[in-house]
């Protein structure tokens, strides 16, 4: 991915769009009130990016979740927003049993890394960025995720990019497409049409195997809308 991307995410509590930077901060001011509501018990705000680089990881995602939720909780959910193609294996640094609770494992500052698909990977790292002493309202709340990012078209350079060749990306070649430019590719791509045309979706798991985007979160999950 050569393209200069802004990375922004919305608040779910007041809807306000903020920078990738912002957001840690906008949100622990939120939950400060907003789980005081809730009864005592114990909650992870959890960030969650790329590995290894999150200031260069356009991909985010932000959750709340209960202490008693269990780590194959939290695989499922990435699986089904950001990752699952073909039921890869996945596995938790360290080998931390899915089984475990998180408040058995987790405590502030901590990292967890996380692969999808042994094959060809897809790194995470779970960072837990604050600990609170409220139950969270549901076992794993989505607070924020990066809006779909500004790919635009390789070949036109004008609309967004809608679909991609993994062929050319195998190849490092320009290979996002606007539908009108992915017409015109097909004609000279003979494996597009077959296999190798894949859709943009929101997610660091876009171009590999045979991903073509999540279950959970479907409105954030398509093209940038210019």
């Amino acid at each position: 991915m050569n393209q200069e991307l802004i990375s922004e995410g919305k608040c779910v509590f007041c809807e306000e769009l903020l920078e990738k930077s912002k957001i840690n901060t906008h949100l622990k001011k939120h939950l400060k009130d907003f789980l005081k509501q809730e009864p005592l018990g114990t909650s992870f705000l959890l960030q969650i990016f790329t590995y290894p680089n999150y200031k260069k990881s356009p991909y985010f995602i932000y959750l709340l979740v209960d202490g008693e939720a269990k780590m194959k909780d939290i695989d499922g959910f990435l699986k089904d927003i950001w990752l699952d193609c073909c039921g890869h294996m996945s596995e938790f640094e360290g080998r931390i049993a899915k089984s475990r609770k998180l408040v058995d494992i987790l405590e502030k500052g901590m990292d967890v890394g996380y692969e999808y698909d042994f094959g060809s990977t897809t790194y995470l790292q779970i960072k837990v960025v604050e600990e609170f002493s409220y139950k969270s309202p549901q076992k794993i709340y989505l607070l924020s995720r990066n809006e779909p990012l500004k790919l635009m078209c390789h070949t036109c350079k004008e609309q967004p990019a809608s679909v991609m060749c993994s062929v050319e990306q195998w190849e490092d070649q320009e290979h996002m497409f606007c539908d009108e430019c992915a017409t015109k590719h097909e004609e000279v791509c003979e494996d597009f049409a077959d296999y190798a045309a894949l859709p943009i979706v929101n997610s660091p798991r876009m171009g590999e195997c045979g991903y073509e985007g999540g279950y959970i979160d479907k409105e954030r999950d398509g093209i940038f809308v210019m």
